[in-house]
């Protein structure tokens, strides 16, 4: 109860913060908090740093390793203050932000929308991903987002207040049927539903991630076969402190074998293969501080 009072606090400090400082100061703020997590949360820190231990493992060297883990605490930290900060700013955001973040594979989005059964797009927490629909829907592709809240209800008011002030659409992600009866009336307006697919879920698909098996949110598959709407996946890559690129990538061409159960597998593991290659790429785009593995304690039960 203390902790979460305290995190709350630090929470309502770090958005006075992010409101009164410029530019930036902000991003030095953000990086000396970044560094200030890493020192003292020790579990998350430690979870990052076994993750990509386990993830390459003879592939980088121990620096490498803590490197990467420094650099992801810095990419969380700026990432939260720089999309709360855009939510705060005067003057012509819609030309800032289209002059910061470009997108790459329009011409698969454009064609994907033709078929007129909107498109599923999976993502990962992975960048700056917040902006992701907010910059789609400003290029005239009307996008919204499955999105599940904090632990803390209060820590998620800010962050609901934030993605509002911003316009970005979002459909809580609970109640389960209700989440799953908006986001398919939303694809049948032949829209753009973004869905982030690369955490735990112990009950899922269970499918290799950096050659481990990792429990795996069935609802992308589930919807493309109900839907039919092509499903392709997207990521945000950082180029530099403001500046972003959008990665669209072409359709997941799965062949469907008629058995629910193995085509759900399948869909699985090639929207999660092209996550891993995205990951390897950028390592320190991505939330290793999440228990992506949780899961194998269910298929390995310790006796």
């Amino acid at each position: 109860m203390i902790a979460r009072l305290a995190g709350r606090y630090f929470i309502y400090f770090c958005l006075f913060m992010i409101k009164i400082l410029p530019c930036n100061l902000l991003y030095s703020f953000s990086k000396a908090l970044a560094k200030l997590a890493f020192f003292i949360s020790v579990k998350y820190r430690n979870r990052a740093l076994n993750n990509l231990k386990n993830a390459f493992k003879d592939e980088k060297s121990a620096p490498q390793i803590k490197k990467i883990a420094n650099n992801l605490f810095e990419q969380i930290a700026w990432g939260m203050a720089e999309t709360t900060k855009y939510a705060y700013l005067k003057g012509n955001l819609t030309e800032r932000i289209k002059n910061n973040i470009a997108i790459e594979g329009k011409e698969f989005l454009d064609k994907a929308l033709s078929l007129n059964k909107g498109v599923i797009l999976v993502s990962a927490h992975f960048g700056n991903f917040s902006l992701i629909t907010y910059r789609l829907t400003q290029e005239g592709y009307p996008s919204n987002m499955i999105f599940r809240g904090a632990n803390d209800p209060a820590v998620s008011k800010v962050w609901y207040n934030t993605l509002n002030r911003l316009g970005i659409r979002w459909i809580p992600a609970h109640p389960k049927k209700k989440s799953v009866s908006e986001s398919l009336r939303w694809l049948k307006k032949n829209n753009v539903l973004c869905l982030f697919a690369d955490q735990n879920k112990t009950t899922g698909v269970y499918v290799d991630f950096f050659g481990k098996p990792a429990g795996t949110v069935e609802g992308p598959a589930l919807l493309h076969l109900r839907t039919k709407a092509p499903l392709l996946c997207a990521f945000i890559i950082r180029l530099s402190r403001d500046r972003h690129k959008i990665v669209i990538t072409s359709p997941i061409d799965v062949k469907l074998t008629g058995n629910d159960g193995q085509d759900i597998y399948n869909i699985t593991k090639s929207f999660t293969e092209i996550i891993e290659k995205f990951v390897r790429e950028y390592p320190s785009h991505w939330w290793w501080v999440h228990n992506r593995w949780k899961g194998m304690d269910r298929l390995n039960p310790k006796h």
